[in-house]
């Protein structure tokens, strides 16, 4: 099987609703030694086009949680693998993110996405949770000291305070850069806000994460 045909397997292994099948994909990637970033590729495709389906009604809630737990399987599998070009297993790198959805927003399908895809870049993340008071993100800011905080909301309304919670964030800690992302964004928005940086789904999260922080 070619290199193409074992990553499009993998693909279709997150949609297959079976996390088994997954694990046989991953034996097969395993064996043909792929790039850990084709890997980490094919699996964050998988997820959204599983995300999409959720959105367009082919998917249920149920069947989107069960790619999710096929998406996580290969997130693990990445944490300790390696291969011809990456000999050495997939380890978190200093940069730290905290990430969560801001106060009046309980949606956190996607944060816990993200979450997972910067987990897999090699990221130690920290997670608030969802319907965060921007205290407890700022208590967490003081805690760990991170390169990146990542805003979720899926909703309008609580833009306004994610608002003053960037503002707050520059203030107090400004060698933290800002990522945003969720339904009500674009780029644009983002940038009106004061945030560094808008992913417009988890699949661009770790390329823009790099750019924000400049690697």
């Amino acid at each position: 099987m070619s290199t193409k045909d074992s990553l499009a397997v993998l693909v279709e292994s997150i949609l297959s609703k079976n996390p088994d099948q997954t694990e046989r994909a991953l034996q097969a990637v395993n064996e043909g030694n792929y790039p850990s970033d084709d890997i980490l590729n094919a699996l964050t495709t998988g997820i959204e086009k599983a995300r999409q389906m959720l959105h367009e009604g082919v998917f249920s809630i149920p069947d989107f949680l069960l790619a999710i737990d096929a998406y996580r399987v290969g997130v693990e599998f990445l944490k300790t693998y390696s291969s011809v070009s990456n000999p050495q297993p997939v380890k978190q790198e200093k940069s730290q993110v905290v990430i969560g959805v801001v106060d009046g927003d309980v949606h956190d399908m996607g944060k816990n996405i993200v979450a997972a895809v910067l987990e897999a870049s090699g990221y130690h993340v920290h997670d608030v949770g969802k319907n965060t008071p921007n205290e407890v993100f700022l208590e967490k800011l003081m805690q760990t000291k991170p390169d990146v905080l990542a805003l979720s909301t899926m909703m309008s309304t609580p833009i306004d305070n994610m608002a003053e919670l960037i503002r707050m964030v520059k203030k107090m800690f400004p060698k933290t850069a800002i990522l945003v992302g969720g339904a009500p964004f674009d780029a644009p928005l983002a940038s009106r806000i004061g945030a560094d940086g808008y992913a417009e789904n988890a699949t661009l999260v770790p390329e823009e994460t790099r750019r924000i922080l400049g690697s």
